[in-house]
């Protein structure tokens, strides 16, 4: 780990909801826009991981300067299905980014809510006091506004208006760490 953290500016979890509502075209696209973000970030010297996520952990991709491992979860990802339960997956990733050095970013996208909302506040306020960083996109206006809410950035940046903005969307969550390349 040591040798890979000297080599990069930081490390970052991009986090996809896969639940039922996200099934057919938006999670084809959500997919696409997570592949460019995931290269956008290898080149803005940041080791990449991707965690699909409903109401548990789906897959998971460790942090990699190869983002091979990232692309192999994304590739394939053509439906989605289940539940939206947040807390269980922030957990993980939180424990995933815990033992990384430099910048330390959460790249979070759903088309839902922050279930359940006062423990998921609760966990991204611990993360954010260990710090580590939220960039957010949320699709439509609800989403956007409850993700908007725990995001580092302005707030506005966070609304994904249309399913065939998704992929520009999330590939655009990889600009907040183009400013800080080595």
């Amino acid at each position: 780990m040591q040798a890979l953290q000297g080599r990069f500016a930081g490390t970052v979890m991009l986090m996809i909801d896969v639940s039922g509502s996200m099934n057919g075209t938006p999670i084809i696209e959500a997919a696409r826009g997570a592949r460019q973000f995931v290269a956008d970030a290898v080149q803005a010297h940041y080791a990449v991981g991707v965690m699909l996520w409903n109401s548990a952990v789906v897959a998971i991709s460790e942090p990699s300067d190869d983002p091979s491992p990232a692309l192999a979860i994304l590739s394939p990802l053509t439906s989605a299905s289940g539940g939206n339960h947040l807390i269980g997956p922030l957990n993980t990733c939180h424990q995933i980014l815990e033992p990384f050095v430099g910048d330390r970013v959460v790249a979070l996208f759903g088309d839902g809510d922050l279930t359940p909302t006062e423990q998921v506040l609760t966990k991204v306020a611990q993360m954010k006091a260990a710090n580590i960083r939220f960039v957010t996109r949320g699709l439509g206006a609800s989403a956007a506004r409850v993700f908007g809410g725990i995001s580092d950035e302005d707030a506005a940046s966070a609304r994904v208006e249309r399913v065939e903005d998704l992929a520009h969307g999330i590939a655009a969550m990889a600009d907040v760490l183009k400013d800080r390349r080595l």
